[in-house]
């Protein structure tokens, strides 16, 4: 039956797709009734307390003559996990291998020339480790990952999330703007030519999605 859903901290139209057994989020995502939450969020970046509506799930028929052999087969919904790794001063860590666990699975390889990791994985799973071996005495970088938990770049908590993994710090993402903030702000507004105030106002909230979300 058609419902209404509250998103919970964590979740992106993939995960709840996927956890209700629908074939697409666009197929949820496209329905008239998501309109005014399609006008202000990213699909796969959503806000604890949006409402959704999951709409009917209806079978498509399959036509089977009678002593024929047919082989069905359920497709599942994959997620993209891709970040790009860079060294202290913004150079891309190029050719480095890696291993990502996420959930039960776990993948190796080594990050192209652009310092890129991409893979497909649980849309469902809400947790990881990231870990790069850099240079030929092989240091590790440990990255634990949240997946699925960046806010919406209007919060405050979405602001300081993206400084954070772009590398400028500003200490936790929970709380409001803080001077560290402000610091962390003045920082990329420098390095992306933006006015210097220290604010996140409109021109920096765009950059800040622009750089980070579509990396």
């Amino acid at each position: 039956m058609s419902q209404e859903y509250t998103v919970k901290q964590g979740d992106t139209m993939l995960s709840i797709a996927s956890e209700n057994a629908y074939p697409s989020w666009e197929m949820i995502w496209q329905r008239a009734e998501n309109k005014d939450l399609r006008g202000k969020r990213d699909p796969q970046v959503l806000s604890a307390g949006d409402v959704i509506f999951l709409p009917d799930i209806v079978p498509e028929p399959v036509e089977v003559t009678s002593g024929q052999h047919l082989t069905l087969v359920a497709k599942s919904l994959a997620a993209a996990f891709r970040t790009t790794v860079l060294d202290e001063f913004g150079k891309p860590l190029t050719n480095c291998k890696y291993q990502l666990s996420v959930g039960s699975a776990s993948y190796s390889g080594s990050t192209n020339y652009t310092g890129q990791i991409e893979r497909k994985i649980d849309p469902k799973a809400g947790s990881g480790t990231l870990v790069v071996y850099v240079g030929k005495a092989q240091r590790k970088l440990v990255f634990n990952l949240r997946l699925g938990e960046l806010d919406p770049v209007e919060k405050d908590s979405g602001v300081k999330a993206r400084l954070n993994n772009l590398g400028f710090d500003c200490g936790s993402s929970n709380g409001a703007l803080d001077a560290a903030s402000q610091a962390a702000l003045k920082n990329f507004q420098i390095v992306h030519r933006l006015p210097v105030t220290g604010k996140a106002d409109d021109a920096t909230k765009k950059r800040l999605v622009t750089v980070h979300d579509r990396r």
